[in-house]
């Protein structure tokens, strides 16, 4: 039964085990919920006077809601104020501004770039203008109906200060990368985030980083990357990571981590051994996605952004080059599957290059260029990574210091089915890895341990005072139903979702007109 509407003051969800994310199992309790906040942990007995009762299911699991530590997901948030892919999963809160590459913080010039070069991840901002993190802040204020965290973004710092230099920044760019830092983090970021794979942060170094993210130790927020190197030489993007929080003496967190266990695990212990607290997030599935652009074409031929780029792919004599190398093989081809598409395209959505290429043109690596050509670049793609094995993943999902992040994209006809399905498939590791403890790992996986990286020091637990962001896991279990086929698929078995104290998700759908969630820091 719904309750009333606006949810009463006080709200005591009854008949359920709790998983507050510290113990390490379950217990029976039920959870007062007074206002926005925890008033605290009931055994049983009469509810207290002037409360309404929500009965759950037997056999429900009361969790702190989600938190998605690395989803790309400012364009829904502008348009809608709620990711329903994520709600759905018993995400409370999303942190944005990821792989040093978003609008918010970008000045126009910086956001028409990224409109160009970013757009299947993050679709574009329309109009390109500029937009702070104060900016965003107001722009969404009171139409959320999930919390925002939002990192500040060194790809998009740098090219407000700099374009597309390829070089050093200069002591004044530089001055005015760190002051924008701090700017950011004054308006409430939650960190600064990189993208050492992408353009423009590609071109920052460890003197620049640790330049730039000083003024991140004294606020207590952490240096997030997507690291310069994964799988084989994810040790080596690692120690880039330590160096700057060596340099810094703030914590560090590598995004969507991957590599021999081996490998990771000597890595943090370098990192631990040099004082630098590293944490990870990651999503659950061995095929990855991103710019089509960035995974097949060389840096060196984009470093002079989307313009200069398309006249290298009409250049026969470049275009010749690339189709020799062996990013345009067959073998590599058939491994990429296309994402976001344009309309004119929309039937290859979904398909591996090598598939949609077939019968269409002399090979399949001169066909993608001809769709990156027609494109504009603006062409998302999935890729399965050959040595991306599942002692990897399981490695991982056991490191005490794992974060769940979807890396969620919800641009196009066919994105990643991570965004839809993420924190299902963990949830449901956990429980089947250990139905005792299952649920307590995925409190502190799936929340406890993304709200201490960022320090959002009042969510990810249940505890009295804290706020209340909460999330039942119904007795069959969360159960992810995207998949790669069908990706846009919702997962079922969250029955109720609680942001800030008022429902916002209850029997497999939003609340329609609750904007309860927030931008938190």
């Amino acid at each position: 039964m719904h309750p009333a509407h606006p949810d009463p003051a006080r709200t005591l969800l009854r008949g359920g085990l709790v998983a507050d994310g510290v113990a390490e199992v379950t217990r029976r309790a039920d959870v007062l919920v007074d206002g926005p906040v925890i008033a605290g942990l009931i055994a049983g007995g009469d509810p207290p006077a002037e409360c309404a009762v929500i009965d759950l299911a037997p056999g429900s699991v009361i969790c702190p809601g989600f938190i998605d530590a690395h989803v790309h997901a400012e364009g829904p948030v502008l348009a809608a104020g709620r990711v329903d892919g994520a709600l759905a999963q018993g995400v409370t809160t999303l942190v944005i501004g990821q792989d040093g590459q978003s609008w918010v913080g970008a000045t126009a010039a910086t956001a028409q770039y990224l409109n160009e070069y970013f757009a299947p991840v993050n679709g574009a901002l329309e109009p390109a203008r500029d937009l702070s993190v104060a900016d965003f802040r107001a722009a969404v204020s009171g139409r959320l109906a999930q919390n925002v965290a939002v990192l500040a973004s060194q790809g998009t710092i740098r090219h407000n200060v700099a374009g597309l230099t390829r070089g050093p920044l200069t002591p004044p760019q530089r001055a005015a990368a760190r002051r924008a830092v701090e700017q950011a983090l004054a308006d409430g970021a939650v960190g600064l985030s990189s993208g050492l794979d992408y353009l423009p942060s590609r071109f920052g170094d460890v003197a620049e980083m640790t330049a730039i993210a000083a003024p991140l130790a004294a606020a207590g927020r952490p240096y997030v990357s997507h690291l310069r190197a994964y799988g084989p030489q994810a040790g080596s993007g690692l120690a880039e990571l330590a160096a700057v929080g060596a340099g810094t003496g703030t914590r560090v967190h590598a995004s969507h981590l991957w590599g021999a266990p081996t490998d990771l695990q000597a890595a943090f212990a370098s990192a631990a051994a040099a004082g630098v607290a590293l944490s990870c997030d990651m999503y659950p599935y061995r095929r990855s996605s991103t710019v089509l652009a960035m995974l097949l074409l060389p840096p060196d031929l984009q470093a002079g952004g989307p313009a200069a780029t398309l006249a290298a792919l009409a250049d026969r004599g470049q275009r010749a080059g690339l189709l020799a190398g062996p990013k345009f093989t067959d073998d590599f081809l058939r491994d990429v599957y296309l994402g976001d598409v344009p309309p004119r395209y929309a039937q290859f959505a979904g398909q591996a290059v090598t598939r949609a290429a077939a019968g269409r043109a002399p090979s399949a690596g001169e066909w993608v260029l001809d769709l990156l050509a027609a494109a504009r670049l603006r062409v998302g793609a999935h890729l399965d990574r050959r040595l991306l094995a599942d002692d990897h993943l399981a490695w991982l999902a056991a490191a005490d210091r794992m974060c769940a992040g979807s890396d969620g994209i919800y641009q196009g006809q066919h994105p990643h089915p991570r965004g839809y399905g993420a924190f299902a498939r963990l949830a449901g590791h956990y429980l089947a890895a250990d139905p005792v403890r299952g649920h307590q790992r995925a409190a502190r996986h799936l929340a406890a341990n993304a709200a201490a990286v960022y320090g959002l020091r009042d969510r990810g637990r249940i505890a009295p005072g804290l706020a209340a962001d909460l999330c039942v896991i119904g007795p069959g279990g969360l159960t992810e139903r995207a998949t790669y086929a069908a990706p846009q698929v919702t997962a079922t078995g969250i029955s109720l979702v609680m942001v800030n104290g008022v429902v916002a998700w209850q029997d497999g759908q939003p609340r329609a007109g609750r904007w309860p969630g927030a931008v938190v820091s």
